[in-house]
This record gives structure tokens, sequence and C-alpha cells, in this order.
């Protein structure tokens, strides 16, 4: 058993954000989210680029940069990854040259705001609107993925819907060094995924696990420990692999952040340590 695993949380997860998505940058508490962080025992925040003037957002500017590094220091909660949800929208997949290059210019912008704070991972989704199921969408995704991606940027973890079999084809097909996983444990429940034997699979290539708790048969995320989602197989599984790497909640507020983050938090730390 690993003496201690590195907890995290989604950005936004730490703030009520009345009648906005839950997958929505916390515009207005965003400094806050550092102190509250700290405060319940994570040691790192995802950053969020969520498609939503994503040009106004903090780490889009040096001066924003440097204050999410100052924040970082200050509270000592690492921000080593982004979520790059500005992605899903399926642009990078779509028929017309000027949504790809547009959508390829908004990629490449996104890597140079991750590298310019040190960021280790950037999520890249590849589901919904940039699900790559069909073959002609893994070659067109695969070309992009060689013309955008350098070897000075942070690693690209992709966040996919395809089985664990397929998505090591995959990797194999694209063939590049900063390119991995980042394994959903909710979203495969939902999915129906065997996430023991998955995990098995694909373990080599995971950078980071996503922790929430889903239904079966596409159901909703509720707090941990309510759904499906089966975490002590999981755990015990990458523990047994001598998985390294870290977990990051992505867990619902329920209209009360406070609440949902104490308790899943609290679930999360009792179930690695």
């Amino acid at each position: 058993m690993k003496d201690s695993y590195s907890i995290g949380i989604m950005e936004g997860r730490l703030s009520n954000k009345t009648g906005q998505p839950l997958q929505s940058f916390p515009w207005g508490s965003w400094k806050e989210e550092f102190k509250r962080a700290s405060s319940i025992g994570f040691n790192k925040i995802e950053w969020l680029v969520d498609g939503n003037s994503d040009g106004q957002n903090p780490i889009a500017s040096p001066s924003g940069q440097k204050e999410i590094l100052r924040l970082s220091d200050k509270y000592d909660i690492s921000v080593n990854s982004l979520c790059a949800h500005s992605l899903i929208d399926g642009n990078l997949l779509h028929d017309n040259i000027l949504n790809v290059n547009n959508a390829k210019h908004k990629f490449l912008k996104i890597l140079s705001w991750a590298t310019a704070i040190n960021i280790e991972f950037v999520i890249f989704p590849i589901m919904d609107a940039m699900s790559i199921q069909s073959d002609y969408a893994k070659e067109k995704l695969k070309n992009i993925l060689h013309e955008v991606v350098d070897i000075d940027h942070p690693k690209i973890l992709l966040e996919s819907d395809l089985t664990a079999f397929q998505l090591n084809f995959f990797l194999d097909d694209v063939d590049m060094d900063n390119l991995g996983i980042l394994y959903d444990l909710g979203n495969a429940t939902a999915m129906g995924f065997d996430i023991e034997n998955e995990l098995r699979v694909l373990h080599a290539d995971i950078g980071e696990v996503h922790i929430k708790d889903r239904y079966i048969n596409n159901g909703g995320s509720v707090r941990l420990g309510n759904a499906d989602t089966r975490f002590e197989a999981a755990v015990r599984i990458l523990n047994d692999l001598s998985w390294q790497g870290s977990f990051v909640l992505e867990t619902p507020i329920l209209g009360d952040w406070q609440t949902e983050a104490y308790s899943n938090f609290n679930f999360t730390a009792n179930l690695l340590n």
C-alpha cells in the first residue's frame, strides 16, 4: 500500500455556481478556492478551461499566471494539471476547415498557457462531440495531435469513451512520447466497463485518475459512496500494480460545495490512505 496519494479537486467544485454548469470556471471565487482546498486537506487543484471566454481566464495572461503561481505557493496547492474542457465541442473533428483551424489554434493556446505555469498534464476529453469511435475520427485526431503537440508541451492525457483495447491501439498508432491516459472511474462505471481489467491493461499509460461516483447504464453522478463505482477494487488493483499518480475529485456540488467537498475528501482519504 502506498503511504500517501495526492488528492486533488477539479476547479469549480469548491464554489456554489447557481445557474451555471457544473463544469464551469468559478469566475467570482477562483482565488478563494485555493484557501478552501487547503483548509479541507487537498493538495492539488486541476485548472479548468471551460470554453466560456477562455481568453479572460486567469491562465491566459501573464498577470493571471503570476497570481495562480502566487496562490499555489501561498496555500501549498499545486496546479500541475489542466482540464481542456473547451476542446470537447468537436470542432477539431469538424468537416469545415475554418472550424478545424480555429480549434487547433485554441488547442495551441491552451498548451502555451499550461506550459507557462509548468503544468505537467493537459486533460483532453475525446468523448461526446469529440468521440473517436470511428476510424475516420481516429485518423483525423492522430494527424492533429502530430501537428499541434510538441515534445516541449505538457503531456496530453486522453479522457475517452473507448474501451481499454481500443484506447491502447490508438496510443500505439499515434506513437507519441507525451501522450497518455486520464482514467475516470465514474465514467467507466456509467459506460459499463470492467474497471479492474481496464486498469490492468492501461495502468502504465495512466497519468491521473478522476474520482466520481456514477450509476451504471449512463447514470448520474452523486456523493461518493452512494452509486455503483467500485472504488475499493480499483484502488486495490492500482496498489497491486504499484501505480504512481494522483487522484482528482470531479464530484458534484449539489447546491452546497462545502458539505460535498468535505464528505468527498474524507471518503477519498479513507479509501486511499
